[in-house]
C-alpha cells in the first residue's frame, strides 16, 4: 500500500510514464495513420487500468491534505449504511447510487466501481469518436489538469462529467442521449450549465459571436470580478460542486482554491484550447458540425465561469468547460484533413497536458 503522502505523486509518475512510451512514434512518424497500433492497444489497456487502480484502490480513510474529500465521502457512506433514515436533500442520483451500492458492498469497493463508471463510459465515448486512436483521448483525459482531482476529491462533479461526456456519444438517440443527462445532473446540479450550453447550441450557434463574448468576459470579471463575487454570493443559494458548505465564504479550508484572486493561470489554461479551436476552425477551414458543437458549449460554458473566477474553489465552475478539452484537443488533430505534421501536433497537445498536470499538482 502506498502511503498517502506519496499517492498522488505515484500516480503521476505512473501515467506519465506510460503515456510518454505509448506516444514515442509520434516522434518519429509525421502521420497517425502510420502510428503502430500495437501501442495505441496496449497504451489503451495500462493507461485505464492504472488509473481505475488507482483511483478505486486509494485510502477511504486518507488525509484530506492528500485525498482531498475521500474520507468526507466514506463518512457519508457508513452513514448511508448504519442510517436508514438519513436523507439528503440535493443531488439525488448520487445519494440513490451511494444507498443502493451501501447495502451490498464495503466502501473499498464502492471507491472501485465508482473509479470504473468514471473512467470507462468517457472511454467508450472515445472510443466511439477517435476509433483506433481513442488512446490519445485516453491520454489526454487522464493527464487533464482536473482528472485527478475530480476523481478523488470532486468525485460527484466527475462522475457527473463523465456520464455527460457518454451522453454525447448517443446524439443519434435523443431520447437515450436527454436521460444520461438527466443522471448527469442528478449526481450533480451543476451541469445544468453545460446541459443549458448544450441546449442553446442546438437552436444557435454562432461561433464568432460566442467568441466576442468570451473575450469581453475575460475583461469585465478582471475590472469588476470582485463586485460580481459578493453580487454573486448573495444569490447563490448552494455551492456549485462541493460536499461541504463551500459556497458560504466564511466556512473555508485553507488550500490553494480556498482564496479569492484571478485566476489568471486558469485563464490561461483555458484560452489555449480557445485558440486552438479557433486555429482549426478559421485558419484550417475545419468545419465538422460536432467539432463546431463541442467548442461553443466549451465556450459558453467557460464564459459562465468567467463572473465566478473570484470564488474560491472556482476551478469546480472551470471545470464545467475543461472537461471537454480531451475532446477538442484530440478530435480536430485526427480528422483534420489539410493538417500537414499530424503528429506533431498531437505530441505538442499531450505534452501540454502533461506539463499542466504537473504543474497544478506541485506548483
Amino acid at each position: 500500500m502506498i502511503e498517502d503522502q506519496y499517492y498522488m505523486t505515484a500516480f503521476f509518475i505512473s501515467i506519465t510514464v506510460l503515456s510518454i512510451i505509448g506516444m514515442m512514434p509520434l516522434f518519429r512518424y509525421k502521420n497517425l495513420n502510420k502510428f503502430p497500433e500495437s501501442n495505441l492497444i496496449i497504451g489503451t489497456v495500462l493507461l485505464l487500468t492504472i488509473v481505475t487502480l488507482f483511483i478505486g484502490l486509494r485510502n477511504p480513510y486518507g488525509s484530506w491534505r492528500y485525498l482531498g474529500d475521500t474520507q468526507a465521502y466514506t463518512l457519508r457512506y457508513l452513514k448511508i449504511q448504519t442510517d436508514s433514515n438519513w436523507v439528503t436533500n440535493k443531488d439525488h442520483g448520487f445519494y440513490y447510487y451511494m444507498k443502493i451500492l451501501s447495502k451490498l458492498f464495503d466502501v473499498q469497493t464502492f471507491y472501485f466501481i465508482t473509479a470504473i463508471l468514471y473512467v470507462f463510459p468517457v472511454y467508450y465515448s472515445f472510443h466511439k469518436w477517435f476509433k483506433k486512436y481513442a488512446f490519445f483521448g485516453v491520454v489526454m483525459f487522464v493527464t487533464s489538469m482536473s482528472f485527478w482531482p475530480f476523481g478523488i476529491n470532486g468525485m460527484r462533479n466527475g462522475l457527473a462529467t463523465s456520464f455527460f461526456i457518454f451522453a454525447l456519444a448517443f446524439k443519434d438517440k435523443k431520447i437515450l442521449m436527454y436521460s444520461i443527462i438527466a443522471i448527469s445532473i442528478s449526481f450533480h446540479t451543476s451541469m445544468i450549465l453545460p446541459t443549458l450550453a448544450f441546449l442553446v447550441t442546438e437552436f444557435y450557434n454562432n461561433t464568432k459571436l460566442f467568441l466576442k463574448i468570451w473575450l469581453g468576459s475575460i475583461f469585465v470579471s478582471f475590472a469588476f470580478g470582485k463586485s460580481l463575487m459578493n453580487v454573486l454570493n448573495s444569490l447563490v443559494t448552494s455551492s456549485i460542486g462541493q460536499l461541504d458548505d463551500r459556497g458560504n465564504l466564511s466556512n473555508l479550508k485553507a488550500s490553494s482554491y480556498a482564496t479569492s484572486f484571478y485566476r489568471i493561470d486558469f485563464v490561461i489554461y483555458s484560452a489555449i484550447l480557445v485558440y486552438l479551436g479557433f486555429y482549426f476552425i478559421y485558419k484550417k477551414g475545419f468545419k465538422d458540425p460536432f467539432f463546431k458543437k463541442m467548442f461553443n458549449i466549451y465556450i459558453i460554458s467557460n464564459t459562465v465561469w468567467m463572473y465566478f473566477i473570484y470564488f474560491p474553489y472556482t476551478n469546480r465552475i472551470a471545470y464545467l468547460s475543461w472537461f471537454l478539452i480531451p475532446i477538442l484537443s484530440v478530435y480536430p488533430i485526427i480528422y483534420a484533413t489539410n493538417l500537414k505534421n499530424q503528429s506533431y501536433f498531437m505530441s505538442g497537445a499531450l505534452t501540454v497536458s502533461l506539463v499542466f498536470a504537473w504543474a497544478l499538482a506541485y506548483l
